[in-house]
This record gives C-alpha cells, structure tokens and sequence, in this order.
C-alpha cells in the first residue's frame, strides 16, 4: 500500500506517514514511480507499537503549530489596525469629537494587540511542554 492509504489505516495525516518513513519508525520502499511502498504487516506491526502518548505528542505538535501561525496572523492583525487608526488621527485633529472616538478605538486596537502578544508567553509554554515530553 502506499503512504496515503497507511495514512488513512492508521488515521493520521500523510506527513505523519511520511516523518514516520524518515525517521525510520515505519519501514518503506521506494517505488519506481517515486511513491512510497508500505507492506502491510510492517504497517500491522507498527500499529501496534504505536502508543496513545506517540499519537497524543503528534497531535500536540499539530495544535502548536496551529496556534503559532494563528497567533502570528493575530499579531500582524493587531499590528495593522493599530498603524492604521494612529495614521487616521491627524485627519480628525480638527474634530474632538470624532477625535475621541478614534482614540478610543485607538484604546481598543491597543488592548487586541497587548492580548495578542501576552500569549506569546502561553504559546511558548505549550511548545517546552511538548518538548520536555519528547525528550523523556
């Protein structure tokens, strides 16, 4: 069989078959065509070495990776909308009213984007988690 029906056995992603190729937690061939060759009992008998904590840190490293670049499209969001509303104040100079207005949505933008770089600090401590649990 090849890599993307192990895939689909095993119920992981097909760059979860393929790391497990490279790193030779699975054995494999290549074909002539370039595709991987997966035997059927080696793919057994991988199975059922795989423990719930292997499947557990993989998927761990998924939702961090995840997180990383949602959190880094939240920051250069907030980034954004922060330039953005600071350049539009010296249009309203003139107008207190409407100056005030943007200052306070100045205020807001500020705290999206303080929110968004506090968690810098707890995306950093899921990553020495899962990686003190891959070390052990």
């Amino acid at each position: 069989m090849n890599a993307k029906e192990a895939s689909i056995m095993l119920g992981v992603h097909y760059k979860t078959i393929l790391n497990m190729i490279n790193d030779g937690r699975l054995a494999a061939t290549k074909t002539d065509s370039g595709d991987w060759e997966i035997s059927e009992s080696d793919l057994a008998a991988r199975e059922q070495r795989i423990e719930d904590k292997e499947f557990s840190a993989i998927y761990t490293h998924m939702a961090v990776q995840m997180i990383e670049k949602e959190h880094g499209r939240a920051i250069k969001a907030a980034r954004e909308d922060l330039l953005f509303i600071a350049r539009s104040l010296v249009k309203y100079a003139d107008s207190p009213n409407e100056f005030i207005q943007h200052i306070k949505r100045l205020e807001r933008a500020l705290d999206a984007y303080k929110a968004a770089e506090a968690f810098i600090y707890t995306v950093e401590s899921i990553r020495k988690q899962l990686d003190a649990g891959g070390q052990r």
